[in-house]
């Protein structure tokens, strides 16, 4: 074999040889990322770990910082408010189920163009340990004008995937909170107290359970429409507007005003209230009135045992209650403040004046009376 043979077909080995192991690297790049393919993109987070969560949006425009507090997370835009924690599982649980469908790039330039920069996402949302490192991270675009879906990529990596069905995530901080304040049975309800700068009255269940009335009802008044009802059941469903604490609420807010709800198990929620440029703020607490000693004996009936459970746990539960919203200021709605501040005149009208005696039946009379003939 001549040496042009000989060099012919050393640098056709070269070429196979460097060929195969483009292909090899390929085949493993090629693989990786379909690996990654419909799996989630975030992996082997321990939600035990995290102490600390920060969802921007609008941009980076917006953020809301959630911090685990003695062992349950709190709001920090809301003075450190207990977080509800439905809102912080399902944040969690959207993230991680956030799956690639398609590799786009793993080229930093063309992120910008995506939408995963801080700039330009709809969302990052990172997730921190004690220690204040980042454990995970994820930005997400918003949704492809061309395609449906939206791009995302781990904040700790260059590779950009599309993905289907982009989360909906919730990036208000009260959002985050349960706004329900007090949700009492409204069977349960026996009187309410009123008071304010223009008196005060009380509204009480009559003894059929079922009869609302007003307790010293002047004889010449009578309830005007419903209202009465609405005034007596606000705290059926009572929810708030935002929160904050003590501290920072307005210097110079006046609580000239109170709501006192009885219940029947002798729970009594007791609001504080104040307005203030047009705005109605609160602060609520609850006392278990019945403070006789509960005695368990062996000779005690199931029916006895029950009622005496339900007063152990309504008591636990009222001291629980005044705890949690113990230096707490809560905004209320205009509508659901002018339930619990209703002057007791709005509830009241004039009773109809009664007829004259006889004059119904003279009335009737003068009806029946045959008309006279006229020639």
């Amino acid at each position: 074999m001549t040496d042009r043979k000989l060099s012919i077909l050393a640098a056709t080995a070269v070429i196979l040889a460097g060929w195969a192991v483009l292909q090899n690297r390929l085949a493993h790049r090629t693989g990786a990322h379909r690996t990654a393919l419909r799996a989630p993109l975030i992996q082997g987070l321990a939600p035990e770990a995290i102490a600390r969560i920060t969802v921007a949006s609008e941009q980076g425009a917006n953020t809301v910082t959630l911090t685990r507090t003695n062992g349950r997370f709190t709001v920090a835009e809301k003075d450190g408010y207990p977080a509800n924690i439905s809102a912080v599982n399902r944040l969690l649980s959207d993230c991680l189920d956030i799956r690639a469908a398609e590799h786009i790039t793993s080229n930093a330039d063309n992120h910008a163009e995506l939408g995963v920069t801080e700039q330009t996402a709809r969302y990052v949302v990172r997730f921190f340990n004690a220690d204040g490192d980042e454990i995970a991270g994820i930005m997400v675009s918003e949704t492809s004008p061309d395609r449906q879906g939206a791009f995302a990529r781990l904040t700790a990596g260059d590779d950009t995937y599309f993905i289907q069905n982009p989360p909906w995530l919730s990036t208000g901080a009260s959002d985050y909170v349960n706004t329900a304040l007090i949700e009492a049975d409204s069977q349960t309800i026996r009187q309410v107290t009123v008071r304010g700068p223009e008196g005060e009255y009380v509204l009480k269940m009559a003894d059929d359970e079922q009869t609302i009335v007003l307790e010293g009802m002047p004889q010449d008044k009578q309830f005007k429409g419903t209202a009465y009802r609405t005034v007596f059941r606000a705290l059926s469903s009572l929810r708030f507007e935002d929160v904050a604490a003590a501290g920072n609420a307005p210097d110079d807010l006046v609580f000239d005003r109170s709501y006192v709800c009885r219940l029947a198990d002798s729970t009594v929620y007791t609001l504080l209230l104040a307005e203030h440029e047009d705005t109605t703020y609160a602060t609520v607490t609850a006392e278990f009135m019945d403070t006789a000693p509960v005695q368990i004996g062996r000779e005690d009936s199931p029916e006895e045992l029950k009622k005496k459970e339900a007063k152990l746990l309504a008591m636990d539960a009222a001291k629980e209650f005044a705890q949690r919203h113990k230096g707490w200021v809560y905004t209320l709605s205009s509508w659901k403040a002018d339930d619990l501040t209703k002057p007791l005149d709005e509830l009241l009208e004039d009773k109809p004046e009664p007829e004259p005696a006889g004059a119904a039946g003279e009335q009737t009379a003068a009806d029946q009376a045959p008309e006279s003939d006229e020639n």
